[in-house]
Parts: structure tokens; sequence; C-alpha cells
């Protein structure tokens, strides 16, 4: 995995000293990540969903599919994809923009319920359908918080006289507090 980031250009450089037989197995996680961007940061230069006909779009989603073996990886690749947002959202969004909560529980909305679809379609034994009671009660809990988070934006963004400001919290901190 290295010597394909290395031949795209984007490796990281590996301190010798404490690698000095190249990259460990437990490096994987790490590599995969720097390659998952390459590969998306590329993808948007690529592919402009804006473009009429949308080719390069069509092309990248042709390709992305090849790899694709059945339903239930599909379905796992899209609640993963979805999980990568909601913590981007956390790291990078501006967590005083008021939008921010409301986006990133639903995003978890989203990748709970595609979560519990796969598990409903796809399980097999008690432990997906337990797996599937917990994806379908925190899609529940995250919808709540959506719902509390898009209410809060709304009167942030109205001008209008409030009683009582509720304090702020994360996504997560009200996720906790619903279980």
């Amino acid at each position: 995995m290295h010597r394909a980031l290395a031949a795209l250009g984007t490796a990281p450089t590996l301190d010798r000293t404490h690698r000095p037989h190249g990259p460990r197995p437990e490096d994987a996680p790490l590599l995969l990540g720097i390659l998952l961007a390459k590969a998306e940061l590329d993808a948007t230069v690529i592919a402009d969903p804006g473009e009429e006909p949308p080719e390069g779009m069509t092309s990248l989603i042709e390709g992305y599919n090849t790899l694709i073996c059945s339903e239930e990886m599909r379905l796992r690749l899209l609640a993963l994809r979805l999980i990568r947002t909601a913590f981007d959202i956390s790291l990078y969004e501006d967590a005083d923009d008021p939008c921010t909560p409301a986006a990133e529980t639903a995003v978890m909305t989203a990748a709970n319920m595609i979560n519990a679809r796969r598990l409903a379609w796809h399980g097999s034994g008690p432990a997906d359908q337990q797996a599937l009671v917990t994806a379908l009660r925190s899609a529940d809990q995250f919808s709540r918080s959506t719902l509390e988070d898009l209410e809060q934006a709304r009167h942030q963004f109205t001008p209008q006289p409030r009683s009582k400001a509720a304090p702020k919290r994360s996504a997560q901190a009200r996720h906790r507090r619903n279980r």
C-alpha cells in the first residue's frame, strides 16, 4: 500500500528509526485513509456533478461500482462514508454555526438507518438482530436530536425574543443523553 501511495505521490515519509523495515500491518488504517483522501480529492477535480452531460461523474460511479460485489457491501460502504462525513462535520465545521449540529445528527441518522436496512435484509443471527435493534434505536435518537438542532437553528436565524436560551450541546452529547 505504501508503494501504491508513493506511485501516486502521497506516501507519508517513514521514520527509518521507528520503521527500519518499512510500514507495519498496524499502519494499514492510516495508509488506507491517505489513499481514500487521494482518491476523493482527485474525484472532486475529475467528476463535476454540474457538468452537462456529467460524463466524469458517470464514469466515476461506474468505476466505483465495479468493486462492489454485493448489496450488503454497498450498504456497509454507504454507512461508513456517512460516519466519516459526520466525523468530518464535527471536526472541521464551525461549532458556533447553528446548522453544524443538525447536519451532523442528520448524517448519523442516515448512517444508522442504512446500517439497519443492511442488518434487516442480510443479518442472519441473534447478534445481527441485536445490532439491528441498536441501529434503529440510535437512528431514532439521532433523528430526535436533529429535530432539536433544526429548531435551535431556526430560532437563531429567525429574530424572535426568546425567554431562555438552551445551552448548546454537541450531537454526541445529546446522543449519550438519549441512551
